[in-house]
């Protein structure tokens, strides 16, 4: 029954939404190339890299399945679905400069388009993408909602649907005005479209590659500190592997000398971090008051030539 509630897996709704995708790439592409249209060529290179992006994620997702965590991979392969979306932005930079050149010149020499046609086409991609956004909504109250996976995918196809809009808008504009440079401007605001989403997506991975904090620490360590028994929050570090593994460390000061005493303070933090800040894998250090003022917690890592410092 709680499957049935949660609805298709992630690796679900990616093969779906590959498969409507590959189709729309298919009808925008040739409706595009037929009518003279650039704004649906741009739509369809659009829906081509969707589906080959959501392939990658769906193959990433497979593999670090089936890779389990060892001595030589800590956290298997969860990190492949970073360098699949590195993989992602760097395919749409690479489309979005294609369109760009063949809309500069579209602009300086419009082609005739057979608008008619054109506005069919599109009304048809905008279903196929409507479905595809359908298919990709994550279910509630699961890890779905935080898979940047599936959020990127969704918010493609989102974007894409749009897209599909200001096309057939456009189509009805150059009917009546005959004004046919709408066109290209038309595919030059969808290519901005696509770069705006490749800065976040790349914003997002560059920040789990270069471990920026999970979530607000200083949040997480008043948090903490109000649990009973606990005087005070070192040393806490959190990272996300990726976008559905969030991992944090920390020092926890607390008032006992006996190392059975510090059970009950455990469960109780790992039921707070992972209830309030996500957390799926916590490693926790207790140290009394004395031990804590004995060592530095701030750590420091200095480059000098070859020789690596570390101070704790």
């Amino acid at each position: 029954m709680m499957a049935h509630a949660q609805g298709p897996t992630t690796a679900g709704r990616l093969a779906l939404s590959s498969l409507i995708f590959g189709l729309n790439f298919l009808v925008q592409g040739i409706g595009g190339l037929w009518t003279g249209s650039l704004g649906l060529v741009s739509d369809s290179l659009e829906n081509l890299n969707d589906a080959v992006v959501n392939l990658l994620s769906l193959g990433s997702i497979r593999l670090a399945n089936r890779r389990e965590p060892c001595d030589q991979w800590n956290y298997g392969w969860h990190r492949l679905e970073i360098f699949n979306t590195l993989l992602g932005v760097l395919l749409l930079v690479v489309l979005a400069i294609a369109v760009l050149f063949e809309a500069w010149s579209r602009l300086r020499h419009p082609h005739p388009i057979l608008l008619g046609w054109a506005i069919g086409f599109s009304a048809l991609g905008l279903l196929l993408n409507l479905a595809a956004t359908r298919a990709l909504v994550p279910s509630q109250g699961t890890h779905q909602q935080h898979d940047l996976n599936l959020r990127s995918a969704y918010l493609h196809a989102f974007g894409d649907s749009l897209a599909n809009v200001a096309v057939m808008v456009g189509m009805v504009v150059i009917r009546f005005t005959g004004w046919r440079w709408v066109d290209p401007l038309l595919a030059v605001a969808i290519v901005a479209f696509i770069l705006r989403g490749a800065f976040y997506l790349l914003r997002d991975a560059i920040g789990i590659l270069m471990h920026r904090a999970a979530f607000d620490q200083e949040e997480a360590k008043a948090a903490l500190i109000g649990l009973p028994g606990i005087h005070g929050v070192e040393d806490l570090r959190s990272w996300r592997v990726c976008s559905h593994l969030t991992v944090c460390t920390a020092h926890i000061i607390v008032d006992s000398g006996r190392l059975e005493d510090t059970e009950a303070h455990q469960q109780r933090i790992e039921y707070l971090l992972s209830e309030q800040f996500g957390v799926r894998h916590v490693t926790l250090h207790f140290e009394t008051p004395a031990m804590s003022e004995r060592h530095q917690h701030r750590f420091m890592h200095e480059h000098e030539g070859d020789e690596h410092e570390h101070h704790h």
